[in-house]
């Protein structure tokens, strides 16, 4: 399903990751590497196959365990930043 960040999200590069701004609830959030990673695979590629996909390459190698561990952290990532409404899923 398509990933898009929220029109309600204003959002920046900083030194220490990528700063989040929730406009309707007030929440800032910081991203570390990893997090500012994804969203940024999220802003250009907007799909979880190809973002895990990328991380896959980027960091497991070869390893079996460690692109299922990525998997399950990108899921676990983008299913937090769904909930808190910074990312949106919509149906295809």
């Amino acid at each position: 399903m398509p990933l898009t960040i929220s029109d309600a999200v204003i959002w920046q590069e900083t030194g220490e990751g990528i700063s989040l701004y929730h406009t309707e609830t007030g929440d800032f959030h910081t991203l570390n590497d990893t997090g500012s990673k994804i969203w940024m695979l999220v802003a250009s590629d907007g799909e979880r196959d190809p973002i895990v996909a990328k991380l896959s390459d980027e960091f497991a190698g070869n390893s079996a365990a460690i692109g299922r561990l990525i998997q399950l952290d990108v899921t676990e990532f983008l299913g937090s930043m769904i909930e808190r409404g910074l990312i949106e899923e919509h149906l295809p």
